[in-house]
């Protein structure tokens, strides 16, 4: 009788520790952070107040004019210089990005509406023709929200640079210190002067975006499972003894 409880503490121990194995990889591939590109296929270039587009594993939606027909956005084609439509758009991504214009702005999420964290993004200012640009020549505004469109946190401010040589640049801004989980972002682009006032009713409020990185929520489900498996453990030792 010693013996076979011995052998069934031991079978249930290899199946505990396997178990954990594959929790553990489980919950490594749901913590994978995804990145919205805004690469792919889209109907037109050109977005719309009010348009809700999805972009792989993530939809957009974009505001800003008055009316449903306003330009409020496009997406653009950084390796071909006539795709950004006659203004100074970054120099520096041949990559699909999308752009904010005419003080247009966008929320964005998951197609499978879970949460996430924001891990980084790339940006930039976008000139329409001004004379001169002042060293932060614009302001990223990032707000989140939960599933019940409550903002969570303060508002996360990115200064956008000046032209450098007479051209702009992305810059790749890091967002790891933000902590709490959205549901989705909404992303507000500024304008600022050289006395650093900043305003978005001039329709010079002018964006470039791209490769935002999303990390997901833990693996609850893997945590519970290891929380069962446990419990299952315990009992087998309780029922041998």
């Amino acid at each position: 009788m010693a013996n076979i409880s011995k052998i069934q503490t031991h079978r249930a121990a290899q199946a505990i520790k396997q178990f954990l194995c594959v929790a553990a990889l489980a919950a490594g591939s749901v913590a994978q952070a995804g990145v919205l590109n805004f690469e792919g296929q889209v109907d037109s270039p050109f977005v719309f107040a009010g348009d809700h587009i999805k972009v792989g594993g993530y939809w957009i939606e974009s505001y800003g004019g008055s009316q449903t027909s306003d330009l409020v956005g496009a997406f653009v084609d950084g390796s071909d210089p006539a795709s950004c439509f006659g203004v100074s758009c970054p120099v520096n991504n041949a990559s699909q990005y999308y752009t904010g214009l005419d003080d247009g702005y966008f929320y964005f999420g998951q197609n499978n509406d879970s949460l996430f964290r924001l891990g980084s993004l790339r940006a930039s200012f976008i000139g329409t023709g001004q004379a001169s640009f002042p060293a932060v020549a614009g302001m990223l505004v990032l707000q989140g929200f939960d599933a019940l469109g409550q903002a969570l946190g303060g508002a996360r401010q990115l200064g956008l640079s000046g032209p450098s040589g007479g051209q702009f640049q992305f810059g790749t801004f890091d967002l790891s210190s933000i902590k709490e989980q959205f549901a989705f972002v909404r992303v507000l682009g500024y304008s600022c002067d050289a006395n650093g006032s900043c305003n978005r009713n001039s329709n010079l409020a002018n964006f470039a975006i791209d490769d935002i990185v999303t990390i997901p929520e833990p693996g609850s489900l893997a945590l519970f499972g290891l929380g069962m498996a446990g419990l299952g453990l315990a009992a087998r030792r309780r029922r041998v003894r």
